[in-house]
């Protein structure tokens, strides 16, 4: 009976409460900007019959608060107030009883075998260290979902029976955008039934199962928190240890001693050209990346012994991917800054097919720089690029997943006066469509088609005459290069041992080049000379086979071949790659590898015009064969705890068929030594080179808040002319030296959502070789004379360099922002650019690089 008595009490204090709670129709008639939330549940109370109940321990009444609009409804405006807080209200008679409303987002993504990259039915995740414990299990296309994971840090384990376990780390989670984390598990050698197998390692191995030496993988995240990158994955890259950047300006990399036109770029699988914003022709690098993190997913850099995959390449590999768009939800980002304007969308295309579509757009200047006074412009100097990628993800029913994937960008470099003139461009642009077909579990191949064009122009005058002098000097030059590629790679798993890749990629070259040189000054027949007046096509031909075998659970093996053919000049390089791996401890192993490489040079090299003394013109060039070089690597590394690691290696690089001049004048020339442009006095395949050295790198991944890397190397690089003299080479800094580091402190009430986060960067390297001035030469001619006596002899002024950045990063619902200052060049050392000759002074001028620059950038995430 008492049980009755107590449910009917229940019952109409129910019922009380129930007509209690009808809103009253209440008008707010003012607006608010920026008041604290304190402030506006005051005015709320005054008028309105209700008041406000809370924790002030967990609502941030600090927060502020905007209102647009006048003469809206009591509840309109309150449902605004909350709108981007995690704040939720009940009416309780004539209170309003105030919720902290714990931020959460969705993690999903899919698990595949890395071998075969089919799905995996079964597998587990779970969020590591949630309570209670969240996780989940993949359904028959491999995919999972976690709803409702509190944002921040999360670390995710992936497990299925038979499958080394998988461990993505302290991936970071916000309110604005839905994490997706695939992961990829590789199979056990020694079949298990009841027990799953643990792999060692902390996520940094490449992506490519062939390339298990001197390469490692990098994030998105990473490329965001090293302050150095700017969000840039080459400069992120001059972190690395035996790799460095000595030019301010740009983000040119030196890997291990070799010239940075050695580097060979790939995006989603196939050779692009150089995607740098403000580029010269035949170089690899230029004054930012047109790569924007909004759009890159995990990728991989390699520093030698390249897997048998890639040719073309003598120093180093970025093959970069880009990642698949929400394909369930439409998210935004929009960043802006000192740097310009970044904007970002995703979303699904077919809910139903799983179909996605992702781009990116930028548009920067920096012209507001210049304006600050943060950097020097030259009167009417401008500098401007704007660059879009975009990705379109479309899977079939029954022919597979189509890819339409691509990137552009235009840069351009003006400065103008009354009687001179001054326009360099570089623009380039790729568009490929891709398709992965499965053709049973164990087998799959995917074919890639691309199209990609750079065009590189200068266009520049000076026409005056005064009572002493007439000038009448102009440079028209444009490179129009186009390529067009074709690929496909088949890949069978024929069991946990053993995994065969093979692949053919064939490519046409379209090429026009016009450059055009007057000056009055000469005397004919050399007052106008045409250095380049070809149009034409050509081609390469790439082949390559790869056969891993896991011998067992401790020692795999790869082997390969790699064919590499030009077009041009016929000829052909069959290239044996191999490495080996040996984990003889659970938390220790020992690489080695070999591989021979290869890489043609840029084609102005066999095109490029001679002027001869009589004015005549000749193509010295036409049959000059490709640089070719031997790497021999050793590695050694030991997990020293789940987030710290400690590695190092000793390599050795003889590099041959160097292009070098047989003609005394020049026989200290080698084409190793130049980082862009090309040469049109003769050349043969007789220089050689070795670079060889020590890297060792200890690093701690980001966890319990703070991440740190140290690492450093001892180097040599030598070459050898057509001169047969043994000399330093231009990049033989002899040692370079890298400490990073950084901490995130949570803030904020109750659930302490938002993130402060710090992190520094302290580069100290021995800087390039150049050829010296002779000052007292200089003087008699007048001019500026060089010592070719004493090139590359003297290193210059040692290269040192601490950049910052602070970053606070504040989630709300369905919301993320995040402010950003990036300083560059702490210290404000002014760092070694070069060397100019001063006749008025009669004396050698420094000519310094750029100071201390803070960019500053505030991001939005929706």
């Amino acid at each position: 009976m008492n049980k009755f008595y107590c449910l009917i009490f229940l019952y109409l204090l129910s019922g009380t409460g129930l007509v209690a709670q009808e809103k009253q129709e209440i008008k707010i008639n003012t607006f608010f900007h920026e008041l604290s939330l304190a402030k506006v549940l005051e005015y709320f109370e005054q008028q309105s019959d209700y008041t406000f109940s809370y924790s002030s321990n967990t609502i941030p009444l600090d927060e502020k608060v905007t209102l647009k609009e006048q003469n809206i409804s009591f509840w309109t405006a309150l449902d605004e107030v909350f709108k981007y807080m995690p704040v939720t209200y009940e009416i309780v008679n004539n209170n309003i009883v105030l919720k902290y409303n714990e931020l959460t987002q969705t993690i999903r993504g899919t698990i595949r075998d890395k071998d075969s990259q089919q799905p995996i039915f079964g597998a587990t995740v779970i969020v590591v260290g949630s309570v209670p414990l969240q996780g989940a299990t993949t359904d028959e296309q491999g995919r999972y979902r976690i709803p409702n994971v509190k944002v921040g840090r999360k670390t995710l384990r992936y497990n299925y029976l038979g499958y080394e376990e998988g461990i993505i780390p302290n991936a970071l989670l916000g309110s604005g955008k839905e994490l997706i984390l695939d992961a990829e598990l590789v199979e056990s050698v020694i079949k298990m039934e009841e027990i799953v197998v643990s792999a060692v390692g902390i996520g940094s191995q490449p992506l490519n199962e062939m390339g298990i030496i001197s390469g490692r993988s990098f994030t998105v995240e990473e490329t965001k928190r090293y302050p150095i990158s700017i969000g840039d994955p080459m400069r992120l890259a001059s972190s690395f240890a035996g790799v460095m950047g000595t030019d301010d300006g740009s983000n040119e990399i030196i890997i291990r001693g070799n010239t940075p036109r050695g580097i060979l770029w790939r995006m989603e699988g196939v050779e692009i050209p150089n995607p740098n914003h403000f580029s010269s022709e035949g170089a690899s690098s230029g004054g930012i990346s047109m790569f924007s993190t909004q759009v890159i997913s995990r990728s991989d850099f390699y520093t030698g012994a390249f897997a048998p995959a890639y040719g073309n390449a003598l120093s180093g590999v970025f093959d970069i991917n880009l990642r698949k768009g929400n394909n369930e939800k439409a998210e935004h980002t929009i960043q802006a800054g000192l740097l310009g304007l970044d904007f970002s969308s995703e979303g699904p295309i077919s809910k139903e097919m799983g179909s996605s579509y992702l781009f990116n757009y930028r548009y920067s200047t920096l012209g507001m720089l210049g304006d600050l006074g943060i950097i020097e412009l030259g009167e009417n100097e401008k500098n401007t690029f704007q660059d879009l990628a975009l990705k379109v993800n479309l899977p079939t029913r029954s022919l597979g997943t189509f890819s339409l994937f691509g990137m552009g960008g235009l840069s351009k470099y003006t400065q103008g006066f009354r009687n001179a003139d001054d326009e360099e461009k570089y623009n380039m642009g790729v568009v490929g469509i891709s398709n992965d077909y499965v053709i049973n579990k164990n087998t799959f191949i995917k074919t890639t088609f691309s199209v990609s064009a750079t065009e590189v122009s200068n266009d520049e005058f000076v026409k005056f005459e005064n009572n002493r002098d007439t000038v009448d000097f102009f440079n028209k030059e444009s490179f129009k290069k186009s390529y067009t590629r074709g690929a496909v790679v088949f890949n069978k798993k024929f069991n946990s041992q053993h995994l065969l890749e093979a692949g053919v990629t064939i490519s046409r070259l379209d090429y026009n080049f016009t450059e055009l040189d007057h000056d009055i000054k000469r005397t004919e027949p050399f007052v106008d000379l045409v250095s380049f007046n070809d149009e034409g096509a050509s081609g390469t031909q790439q082949a390559f086979l790869s056969w891993k075998f896991r011998i067992n659970e401790q020692l795999s093996l790869v082997n390969g071949l790699h064919y590499f053919r030009f077009s041009f000049t016929g000829e052909e390089s069959y290239e044996p790659r191999s490495s080996l791996k040996w984990q003889f401890r659970e938390n220790q192993s020992i690489t080695a590898g070999f591989g021979v490489h290869s890489r043609i040079e840029s084609l102005e090299y066999y095109l490029g015009n001679h002027i001869n003394s009589d004015g005549t013109t000749v193509d010295n060039n036409p049959d000059l064969g490709m640089a070719k070089t031997n790497h021999y690597v050793l590695g050694y590394d030991r997990v020293l705890s789940p987030s710290l690691y400690f590695k190092t290696e000793i390599y050795y690089q003889h590099l041959y068929n160097i292009p070098v001049s047989p003609d005394p004048t020049f026989g200290w020339y080698s084409s190793i030594n130049s980082t862009d442009e090309y040469a049109t006095i003769p050349l043969v395949n007789e220089g050689t080179a070795t670079n060889y050295g020590i890297e060792m790198t200890l690093d701690k991944k980001f966890s319990r808040n703070y991440y740190f890397m140290v690492n450093g190397a001892l180097f040599e690089s030598k070459y050898k002319g057509g001169d047969g003299i043994e000399r330093d080479s231009r990049f033989n800094g002899n040692f370079n030296f890298h400490v990073l580091g950084g901490k995130e402190w949570k803030v904020g009430k109750n659930g302490k959502n938002n993130i402060v986060g710090l992190s520094t960067k302290i580069s100290y390297a021995g800087n390039q070789r150049n050829i010296p001035i002779d000052l007292e030469q200089s003087i008699v001619d007048s001019r500026e004379r060089l010592d070719y006596s004493r090139i590359y002899a003297d290193r210059v002024r040692e290269y040192f360099r601490m950049d910052v950045q602070i970053s606070y990063r504040k989630n709300r619902p369905r919301t993320t922002t995040e402010w950003r200052l990036d300083i560059q060049n702490m210290t404000n050392r002014f760092n070694y650019g070069g060397e100019v000759y001063d006749g008025g002074l009669q004396q050698v001028v420094a000519d310094n690089q750029i100071g201390l620059i803070p960019i500053l950038s505030y991001r939005l995430e929706f």
